[in-house]
C-alpha cells in the first residue's frame, strides 16, 4: 500500500498532472463545471457530463491532495438533466431508461464509487484530536431508514432498497468527506461558492422554462409547466429557496460587492416566487426577512447600504403591489387561487398517522399506500407525506422518530455555539432544507439529501473537537446557572 501511495505521489508531481490538480483546486473550475452543466441541460449532453464527472472523481481520488474538487459535482451534477431527456411529464422521454444508457450510467457509477472507496482506503485523512459530533445521530437515522417497515404487513422488498438509498443519501457525503477532506478554514466559503453557482444555474434554467419552454404566457405562469429536466415546480422553488443562505453569506463576507449579493438574494427569492411553490415562498421569505434584520444590525462596511436597500425594497414592493395588483394577481394566479388551502396535506398527514398506528415500532415502509385523492408526481420515488416528521413516523415508526430526535438534538447543540458567518450559513441551510420539508418532501429526494449531508459535515468539522464543545457547554452552564460539573 505504501509503495502504491509513493508511486501515485510521484506521478502527481509531473508538470501536466500538477497543472490539472491546481486547476481543480482553484476557483475557476467550479465556474467551468457549472457552465457545462447549464449547456448540458439545454442540449441533452448528460452522458458527456457523467463521463466528465467520473473522470474528475477518478483523477481527484488518485492525484489530488484534497477531495475538495468532488464537492462541485456533488452539488451540481443533477442539474445537467435536460428537458430533452427527462422522463417527467409532459416530456416523457425514455432516453435515460433505455438499457444501453442505464448500463453506461451504471458502469460510470461503479467506477466513480470504486475510486472514492480507493481514496478512503489509501489516502485517508486523519485529523488528530478531532471528533465529529453528528456522526452517531446520522448513523442512527440511517439505520432507521434501512429498517423501515421491518415487521409491517405492508412491507415490500423495494422498501429495503429505497431505505438504503435514502440512508446513503444522508450519510455518504458526510462520511466520505470526513475521511478525505483536509480541514481548512476556507472550506465553508468554498461550499457557499459552489452552492451560489448552483443557484445561478437553477435561476437561468427557470428563466428558460418561463420564456423558451412557454410556462409564461398570456400574462400568467402555468405552474404545471414550470418543469426543469431534474424536477417540477416545487423542486425548482425548493432548491432556489434552500440555496438562499449562500447568496446572503456573500452579502456579509464581501465588503466591495456585498450589497450586490444582497440584491441578488432578493432576485433569487423572486425566482422562488415565480415557481409558485407556496411552501418554498413561505420558508424562504421567513429566512430572507430574518437575514435582512440581522444584516441591518451586524456591524459591517455595507450595513448602511443594506439598510437603504431594505427601505427601497419595501417601498418598491408596496408601490408595485398597489399600482399593478391585477397584473400580479394574473402572474401568480395559481398561488392566489390556492391561497391558504392545504392541497389535501392535512388528510395526507392524518393517513400517515393512521399508517403509524398500524405498525408503530418500525412503521409501514416507504411504499405503503395512504389513499388520498390527489396525484402526487414523484417521478421514480414513492408517494410521500409532504412532511419530514410524518414521513419518518409513518415509514420508520417510533424507532425512526426517536433517531431523528436524537439527530436534531445534536444539530441543536451545534446551533448553540458561538456564531460566525460560516456557522450561520450552515444553520440557514439546515433551517431551509428542514423547513421546506415540513410541507414538501425535499429531504427524501437524493440530491437535496446529499447537500444536507454536505452542509452537516462542513458545520460539524468547523468545530475543532468534541471535548472543546463540551467544555464550552459546561462553561456557559456554570456561568448562567452556577452549576458545577
Amino acid at each position: 500500500m505504501n509503495a502504491l501511495q509513493t508511486q501515485l505521489k510521484i506521478v502527481a508531481k509531473k508538470p501536466l498532472i500538477k497543472d490539472i490538480v491546481n486547476f481543480f483546486d482553484g476557483n475557476l473550475y467550479p465556474i467551468v463545471y457549472a457552465a457545462l452543466i447549464l449547456i448540458s441541460s439545454f442540449f441533452g449532453l448528460e452522458l458527456y457530463i457523467y463521463i466528465l464527472t467520473c473522470a474528475i472523481i477518478v483523477f481527484t481520488s488518485l492525484f489530488s491532495e484534497d477531495s475538495k474538487p468532488i464537492i462541485v459535482p456533488i452539488v451540481l451534477v443533477v442539474y445537467s438533466t435536460s428537458w430533452k431527456h427527462t422522463p417527467q411529464p409532459p416530456y416523457n422521454s425514455q432516453f435515460l431508461n433505455t438499457p444501453s444508457v442505464l448500463v453506461g450510467i451504471s458502469v460510470l457509477a461503479v467506477i466513480a464509487v470504486s475510486a472514492m472507496i480507493f481514496r478512503v482506503v489509501v489516502f485517508r485523512v486523519k485529523e488528530e484530536g478531532s471528533t465529529l459530533l453528528l456522526k452517531s445521530g446520522l448513523i442512527a437515522l440511517s439505520a432507521a431508514f434501512i429498517l423501515n417497515g421491518a415487521i409491517s404487513l405492508k412491507f415490500e422488498i423495494k422498501d429495503m432498497f429505497f431505505g438504503a438509498l435514502i440512508a446513503l443519501s444522508f450519510i455518504a457525503v458526510y462520511f466520505y468527506l470526513s475521511n478525505t477532506l483536509r480541514k481548512n478554514s476556507a472550506n465553508g466559503k468554498y461550499c457557499a461558492y459552489v452552492i451560489g453557482l448552483a443557484s445561478a444555474v437553477i435561476f437561468i434554467q427557470l428563466i428558460y422554462v418561463l420564456f423558451i419552454e412557454g410556462a409564461f404566457h398570456d400574462g400568467t405562469i402555468d405552474k404545471d409547466l414550470v418543469i426543469a429536466g431534474w424536477g417540477m415546480s416545487n423542486n425548482v422553488g425548493g432548491m432556489l429557496a434552500m440555496f438562499l443562505p449562500a447568496t446572503l453569506y456573500f452579502s456579509y463576507k464581501e465588503n466591495k460587492f456585498g450589497v450586490l449579493f444582497y440584491l441578488l438574494a432578493f432576485l433569487q427569492f423572486f425566482g422562488v416566487c415565480l415557481t409558485q411553490s407556496r411552501a418554498s415562498v413561505l420558508i424562504g421569505g421567513i429566512i430572507l426577512v430574518a437575514a435582512a434584520i440581522v444584516l441591518s444590525i451586524v456591524k459591517t462596511p455595507q450595513r448602511k447600504y443594506i439598510r437603504i436597500c431594505n427601505i427601497i425594497v419595501v417601498i418598491a414592493a408596496i408601490f408595485v403591489s398597489v399600482l399593478f395588483f391585477d397584473k400580479i394577481k394574473d402572474l401568480f394566479a395559481v398561488m392566489f387561487d390556492r391561497g391558504f388551502s392545504d392541497s389535501n396535506r392535512l388528510q395526507i398527514w392524518k393517513n400517515g398517522l393512521k399508517n403509524f398506528m398500524d405498525s408503530p415500532l418500525f412503521g409501514v415502509g416507504f411504499y405503503a399506500p395512504f389513499y388520498v385523492d390527489i396525484n402526487i408526481e414523484n417521478w421514480v420515488f414513492p408517494d410521500m407525506y409532504h412532511n419530514v416528521f410524518i414521513q419518518i413516523i409513518a415509514s420508520c415508526g417510533f424507532i425512526g422518530i426517536l433517531a431523528y430526535a436524537y439527530h436534531l438534538s445534536q444539530v441543536f447543540f451545534l446551533a448553540l455555539q458561538k456564531p460566525s458567518a460560516e456557522r450561520i450559513f450552515f444553520l440557514g441551510m439546515f433551517l431551509l432544507i428542514t423547513g421546506t420539508s415540513l410541507l414538501d418532501n425535499h429531504i427524501f429526494h437524493v440530491f437535496p439529501a446529499l447537500v444536507y449531508s454536505l452542509i452537516l459535515f462542513m458545520w460539524d468539522s468547523d468545530f475543532s473537537n468534541i471535548s472543546s464543545l463540551r467544555n464550552e457547554w459546561n462553561r456557559r452552564a456554570r456561568a448562567r446557572f452556577n452549576i458545577k460539573f
